[in-house]
């Protein structure tokens, strides 16, 4: 008896296509990319806390530029204390001011509005964080409550946080995030002059410091009321 086989084909079966699998590769590659970078929240808790060093850092020489208190008792009578306020107020408004109109003069090209504007957030946030963390300070220093002691830090921070609309819950690096988050929420419309043609730079570093002489001047307000508090709570009565 004979079996029939079938014929074998010797046709070759079509190459099977590489984009779809190197398309794969690369999104991959990408996605561990970007699970690589920091989240923003790292970054901002990074700036902050950079912040925060450099305005503790700087304090001592501001106290001598600005006004160091040398009564043995602290002056409450706000006629007889230096004026917090204006100091820092102006600060804030030339620093903010300068970062924005640096950042938009040394931009250049279609992107540079873009550039600017995240250059300046971030430049600007660590700066004035920098520059509330020492306003508050120095304002409690005037009143007798020197920062020496990492609880002292994060009170510093939380008043700044406060002020800003923040919560006060957390560690310092928790709140140091929280007010650079903050600060880029209030600067954030703002850089939207950087686009407009010609002088939207100088309208920007315009507006930046009007906004930071006010920001300044709210931080030390609530700063003064609070140490102000504190002091005759604390101290009054047992320098009488």
């Amino acid at each position: 008896m004979t079996v029939a086989l079938a014929p074998v084909s010797t046709v070759p079966s079509p190459p099977e296509d590489p984009a779809p699998a190197r398309v794969a590769d690369v999104l991959g590659t990408l996605q561990a990319w970007v699970r690589a970078l920091p989240s923003p929240t790292d970054v901002a808790a990074a700036a902050g806390a950079a912040g925060e060093w450099l305005g503790h850092a700087t304090l001592d020489p501001a106290r001598v530029l600005l006004g160091r208190e040398t009564a043995d008792a602290p002056a409450v009578d706000e006629d007889a204390r230096p004026a917090f306020g204006w100091i820092y107020g102006t600060v804030g408004a030339v620093q903010a001011g300068a970062t924005g109109l640096l950042t938009g003069v040394l931009g250049a090209g279609r992107w540079a509005p873009l550039v600017g504007a995240v250059g300046s957030l971030g430049l600007d946030g660590l700066l004035t964080t920098a520059t509330c963390v020492r306003a508050v300070s120095h304002v409690g220093a005037s009143y007798g409550f020197a920062v020496s002691s990492d609880a002292e830090r994060t009170e510093v921070l939380a008043l700044v946080a406060t002020t800003l609309g923040g919560t006060t819950d957390g560690d310092r690096r928790h709140l140091a995030g929280l007010i650079v988050m903050r600060l880029s929420v209030h600067r954030g419309p703002t850089e939207l002059l950087r686009f407009v043609p010609a002088v939207g730079p100088v309208l920007d570093a315009a507006l930046g410091a009007f906004l930071g002489a006010r920001l300044l001047t709210r931080v030390v307000g609530d700063a003064e009321r609070h140490y102000r508090a504190r002091y005759l709570v604390e101290q009054a009565p047992t320098a009488a």
